[in-house]
């Protein structure tokens, strides 16, 4: 039942499952697949510059910086016009007022200081983010329409945003203010997970602005005990883990720029899986790829048995086989909108009350 559902909510997942036949290049052995020599549908120098900047922070070649892979990811999107400069300068803006913050309220000493602090920053109106809270955008909350829409740029300019780059924005101004967070995954969704003074997990919704238990994340988006203990889901990510998770997000800004599945982001996906091999963002890319270039190639070729048509299968088959031994399971759309509708209305219903 669990490999039912994945294959069907992983077609689902597919955005605008259509590719662009006419220029797909096709290798009837599969040992001919070599990155280095294959011509891209599109040739964009903005992502193979993101992607080969992003690939040796994976390994350490460059230093780690969060702030820095999603600056990356916006600028191949934006075809390289974009100014680092200014980046840095609006996140340094917020990280000077939340400073001021921690120092105005005298709470330096502790270590959640800068939590606290951006928990304040992202729930409620104040003169620290101009008396407008943050709020949740369910408007293209997939970033279909416009993949800028998860981007963190837009989060800062309009203090709107989704299950994607509100933890993001939060992860990386926790990050500049010296302060411990970590990105977490459930079904279609990210939060935030931080040690509390106590020496025990917090979570912070913020598509909300609550504190959650596990039990309600385990609820509303229906995580499999399984998933939980491989660690797909309600486990706080590595550095690592964070960089893998902007590659894939390459990828995927790539596909939805061109709506194009081609080896660009299955080169993605194979660069993250070479050194995470479980990772399950990179897990479902590839296997979309993969479902894509095949079906390309029957539109174009038929029911032919070629290497290409075999290896293409293979691939395909060996995601949904991995993906299912670790628990891994996804909502559709539909659900998660519904899921959060349902707990923004509950919030709403318990502040009625008081």
């Amino acid at each position: 039942m669990i490999k039912i559902r994945i294959i069907i909510l992983l077609l689902l997942v597919v955005n605008k499952i259509t590719a662009n036949t006419n220029d797909t290049i096709y290798y009837d052995r599969p040992e001919e697949l070599s990155y280095d020599t294959i011509p891209y549908m599109v040739n964009d120098k903005a992502f193979m510059e993101g992607f080969n900047e992003l690939a040796k922070m994976l390994v350490g070649g460059e230093p780690y910086s969060l702030k820095r892979a999603e600056f990356v990811v916006e600028r191949a999107y934006s075809g390289g016009k974009m100014d680092y400069s200014k980046y840095c300068h609006d996140i340094d803006s917020v990280v000077f007022i939340l400073k001021r913050f921690i120092q105005v309220n005298n709470i330096q000493q502790y270590k959640t200081a800068p939590n606290y602090a951006l928990f304040e920053y992202f729930t409620k109106a104040s003169p620290m983010n101009g008396n407008k809270a943050f709020s949740y955008d369910f408007n293209d909350f997939t970033g279909k329409k416009d993949f800028r829409n998860l981007f963190i740029t837009k989060v800062m300019k309009t203090h709107t945003g989704q299950c994607t780059s509100l933890p993001l924005y939060y992860k990386i101004l926790c990050d500049e203010l010296g302060g411990q967070s970590s990105l977490a995954f459930a079904p279609k969704h990210a939060y935030i997970k931080h040690i509390g003074e106590d020496g025990k997990w917090v979570n912070i919704e913020l598509t909300n602005g609550h504190f959650v238990r596990d039990e309600w994340i385990i609820q509303t988006m229906n995580v499999s005990t399984e998933a939980i203990r491989n660690g797909v889901f309600l486990t706080a990510l590595s550095d690592k883990e964070n960089i893998a998770f902007m590659i894939t997000q390459l990828g995927k800004a790539y596909q939805q720029k061109y709506n194009s599945w081609d080896y660009f982001p299955l080169r993605c996906a194979d660069e993250v899986l070479k050194i995470l091999p479980h990772f399950c963002d990179a897990l479902v890319l590839k296997f979309c790829v993969h479902q894509q270039l095949g079906y390309a190639y029957q539109k174009k070729y038929g029911n032919d048995h070629t290497d290409y048509a075999y290896y293409n299968y293979s691939e395909f088959q060996r995601m949904i086989n991995t993906l299912d031994s670790l628990g891994y399971s996804q909502q559709t759309e539909e659900e998660y909108k519904q899921s959060v509708e349902k707990a923004l209305k509950n919030i709403e219903d318990k502040s009625n009350k008081h």
